[in-house]
C-alpha cells in the first residue's frame, strides 16, 4: 500500500524542461509498479492470494462510479451515435486484425488466428482508467469521449464474455 501511494505521488509530479511539461499517466505508472511486484516480489502470489478476499468491493465501486459518468442523452444526436457506433466497430476490429495478423505472420495453430482477437473485446479497464484523460480537450470534447468510451466499454462487457466463451469453445480450449 505504500508504494501504491508513492507511485501516485510520483506520478502527480510535473517535469519542466524549457517550454516543455512532462507528467505521468497513474494508471501506467500503477501497472508498472505491479509489473515490477509480480516479477521480482517472492511473496506476490500470497499477497494475491489474500487480497483477493476484498478486492471484488473495488472492482464494484470502480464501475459504478464509471457508470455513473455516462450521460446518455449525448447520444440523442446522430453523429454522437455514429461516433461511438464507429468506435466500437474500429476498436474490435483492431483487437482482431492486431492478434490475427501476428497470429498468422508466426503460423499458429487456425483457431489461435481465428479467435484470439475476439477473447480481446471485452477487456476494458485501462479504457475506463484512461478515459479521465479526456477532460484535459475541454468540456465539449471531453464530454464526447468520455460518453462514447463509456458505451464502449458497456457494450463490450455485456457481450464480450459471451464472445469470449464462444470464442474459446469453438477453438476447443474450453469445453461446454
Amino acid at each position: 500500500i505504500t508504494f501504491v501511494l508513492l507511485a501516485i505521488a510520483l506520478s502527480s509530479i510535473e517535469y519542466t524542461i524549457g517550454d516543455l511539461k512532462f507528467s505521468s499517466s497513474s494508471l501506467l505508472v500503477l501497472m508498472t509498479l505491479g509489473t515490477i511486484f509480480c516479477n521480482t516480489s517472492e511473496f506476490a502470489e500470497d499477497l494475491f492470494e489474500k487480497s483477493d478476499h476484498w478486492t471484488n468491493s473495488l472492482y464494484v465501486a470502480f464501475f459504478v462510479l464509471s457508470g455513473a459518468q455516462l450521460d446518455l442523452a449525448v447520444f440523442g444526436q446522430a453523429s454522437s451515435l455514429l461516433i461511438g457506433l464507429v468506435y466500437i466497430l474500429m476498436r474490435c476490429l483492431g483487437k482482431y486484425l492486431g492478434a490475427s495478423l501476428p497470429a498468422r505472420a508466426m503460423k499458429l495453430h487456425p483457431n489461435i488466428v481465428k479467435y484470439l482477437g475476439i477473447t480481446l473485446f471485452p477487456q476494458a479497464g485501462v479504457a475506463l482508467g484512461m478515459v479521465n484523460s479526456a477532460q484535459v480537450l475541454g468540456p465539449e470534447n471531453g464530454s464526447l469521449i468520455r460518453n462514447v468510451v463509456l458505451l464502449s466499454v458497456l457494450i463490450y462487457e455485456l457481450v464480450g464474455p459471451s464472445l469470449t466463451k464462444m470464442a474459446l469453445a469453438k477453438a476447443g480450449e474450453i469445453k461446454e
